[in-house]
């Protein structure tokens, strides 16, 4: 009875969110379906900044939702203050700065997604929400030969990363929704991120496509049937790949799909030489600055230490085009061990989820097994083709980071109370 009262003190004492948890939804439309950039007139109101600001106001008035210890949040704060502590020392002041406020303006949405998203549904909702603008973005690039909407979705490689990055969701709704609606529906929304990704003609795309499939494939609780869709997904492959390479589909007549991604495997010529001498010089970089030389500054110092023997000299301008030599000589020594901090807790988060699964009822085991298999395939794609694009600061990992924290104290809380309840201190002591 004690138990009982202090429960339901605790759900009249916290303070409404729906609203909260509408904004949220409103803010990931904005962000990823950019109709900003579709309708121009709607840019000139400033739509995200608007919400950014009405999300931060959300916060402070429910701060003890957000100020919880959670080490990966903190890690994020961390990376965050890395960042600010090198803009007086940058070369560049102003590209460390902006580099420092774009992922400032990510914690918004970041710290509410774990303050809000305190329900299976809430989180099922914005998962779909985000699949959604997932194959809006992959209609749009399959009409306009393998470029979305816009921002960072404009470029081919950006696009397909994005779509590495959310279709493993997209997969693990379809195995773990009922209903041949519903499942038609995710059907549908997977041919497009498969088409998509093909049409964008992009080499770390399909490479990131590859790992994010056999990442699924391996880790999924239903393996025959995984196979079953998989070898679905690569004769749609083949299919849209020949209808590509004869433009029929995309705006690249006569160029072959086939033949663009033999040429990822010569790193002795073309792009991806480019890319390995970028490496390099991002390493030397590095080196004669350990402590890190500020966001946003390789393509500041690039030309200090370009190989003036296979670039033209004076290549200002140049970015690491890899997610991983961006990190290491802008953030330096402290700037790698936050971000591989976090991904270790993101990846042992991921491994506590599989096993709650093996706890928690019927229903939601299914549920947990299939989302958690789908943040590693995600993380897999996404890190894939990170590899080779300067895309450390785009928001989707980030974004993943604050969605994984809100599924992991849901199932927590699951086990621990038995409701999708986040405040349980009082119950804890009674």
């Amino acid at each position: 009875m004690i138990l009982q009262e202090q429960t339901l003190e605790i759900e009249t004492e916290r303070p409404p969110n729906r609203a909260w948890f509408i904004f949220i939804i409103l803010f990931l439309i904005i962000d990823y379906g950019r109709p900003q950039d579709t309708f121009r007139f709607f840019g000139y109101i400033r739509p995200a900044m608007i919400l950014i600001i009405i999300l931060t106001l959300f916060i402070f008035r429910n701060l003890r939702l957000v100020t919880q210890k959670i080490f990966s949040i903190r890690l994020i704060w961390c990376f965050i203050l890395i960042l600010a502590i090198q803009i007086p020392f940058a070369r560049n002041n102003r590209y460390a700065y902006n580099t420092m406020n774009t992922m400032l303006i990510a914690m918004p949405f970041i710290l509410s997604c774990y303050a809000v998203i305190t329900s299976t549904n809430r989180f099922k909702r914005i998962i779909l929400i985000a699949v959604c603008l997932m194959a809006y973005q992959a209609q749009h690039a399959i009409t306009h030969g393998g470029h979305g909407s816009g921002n960072v979705f404009l470029d081919e490689n950006d696009l397909a990363l994005f779509i590495n990055t959310w279709l493993p969701f997209c997969l693990a709704l379809f195995l773990s929704e009922k209903g041949f609606w519903k499942k038609t529906l995710f059907g549908i929304f997977m041919v497009l991120g498969l088409a998509a990704d093909v049409v964008s003609f992009s080499r770390g795309g399909f490479m990131g496509l590859i790992a994010m499939v056999a990442v699924f494939w391996i880790f999924s609780p239903k393996k025959l049937l995984t196979l079953g869709i998989l070898i679905l997904g690569a004769v749609l492959v083949i299919i849209v790949s020949s209808l590509a390479s004869s433009g029929k589909i995309s705006h690249q007549k006569n160029r072959s799909f086939w033949g663009e991604m033999a040429t990822s495997k010569n790193a002795q010529s073309g792009t991806a030489k480019e890319r390995v001498e970028s490496w390099k010089a991002g390493w030397r970089m590095f080196l004669a600055n350990p402590l890190g030389i500020g966001g946003n500054n390789f393509q500041v110092r690039f030309p200090e230490y370009q190989d003036n023997e296979y670039f033209r000299r004076g290549m200002w301008g140049r970015v690491a085009h890899s997610l991983w030599f961006t990190l290491i000589p802008e953030t330096g020594i402290f700037g790698i061990i936050v971000y591989l901090l976090l991904l270790f807790a993101n990846i042992k988060a991921i491994f506590k989820l599989r096993k709650y699964a093996k706890i928690l009822p019927e229903e939601d085991a299914k549920f947990l097994k299939n989302i958690s298999v789908a943040f590693l395939a995600s993380f897999a794609g996404f890190f894939a083709s990170a590899t080779f694009l300067a895309v450390l600061y785009y928001p989707h990992y980030w974004y993943l980071t604050g969605l994984l924290v809100a599924i992991t104290l849901i199932s927590t809380n699951k086990i621990e109370t038995g409701t999708d309840k986040k405040e349980l201190n009082v119950v804890q002591e009674a």
